[in-house]
């Protein structure tokens, strides 16, 4: 039986709204790119990211207060006693902007500085990324390994991460990589990763598929499971 016979038998017989089937212990994939599943529409997809950004911001900002106080405890008051002297620096620039007189900018400069000086805020800043980075790569590996391919952004838009050409959700190593890559778009790390993001999302965003370096790497895709359980009228139960 050719592989997209065997393909489209297998949709017929299976419904993928709640679980995928289980992964073969052995098995060699052969992609039929003609007979792939529905992708996912890229207004779903963005949905579906920018659902999950905003709930991993959430617990980040959650995981952040939890445990400043633990590895960096005068952060929080030095960062305000900082921001305090910004205002003030700035606002004296204007004044004297305003009353006619030469702007002096060294007031400035000096507390600007004191971000790459002082210990404290360097700590400060840190940790705040690290936690932030560290929950967002365990959102996209916990969601979707147990999730079988879903996080709770593509849950809620009917979306599935699968290995490219199957209807198997990703293996753990597959999800890893995704989960990295997408974490640093969400927390940026850098002019040359935002970059990076940037460019990966104009390909998701004009590739046939929708598929970024991130799918590609990892050899997954992302379907619509709402198509695809339109064209499975009469499903069967999950085997």
């Amino acid at each position: 039986m050719p592989p997209g016979e065997r393909q489209k038998r297998f949709v017929k017989t299976h419904s993928f709204g709640m679980n995928p089937p289980p992964l073969p212990e052995k098995v060699i994939f052969i992609v039929d790119e003609k007979n792939l599943l529905p992708s996912a529409p890229m207004l779903f997809r963005s949905l579906a990211f920018l659902a999950d950004s905003v709930l991993v911001l959430f617990l980040s900002a959650i995981a952040v207060k939890l445990l400043l106080p633990v590895f960096c405890p005068n952060g929080f008051f030095v960062f305000t006693e900082y921001y305090r002297e910004l205002g003030s620096a700035y606002e004296a620039t204007l004044t004297a902007a305003a009353n006619g007189g030469t702007a002096n900018s060294t007031a400035l400069d000096s507390v600007f500085n004191r971000i790459s000086q002082d210990e404290t805020l360097i700590s400060f800043f840190d940790t705040i990324y690290t936690v932030s980075f560290l929950v967002a790569v365990l959102y996209f590996i916990l969601t979707e390994f147990f999730m079988r391919g879903q996080t709770l952004g593509k849950k809620i838009f009917g979306l599935r991460t699968v290995i490219y050409g199957t209807p198997f959700p990703p293996l753990f190593l597959q999800i890893l990589s995704r989960a990295f890559w997408k974490a640093f778009t969400v927390v940026p790390a850098g002019i040359l990763l935002t970059l990076l993001a940037v460019i990966n999302a104009n390909i998701v965003a004009f590739s046939r598929r929708h598929r970024g370096w991130h799918d590609k790497l990892a050899r997954t895709d992302v379907i619509d499971l709402r198509a695809l359980n339109t064209q499975n009228s009469s499903p069967l139960p999950h085997s």
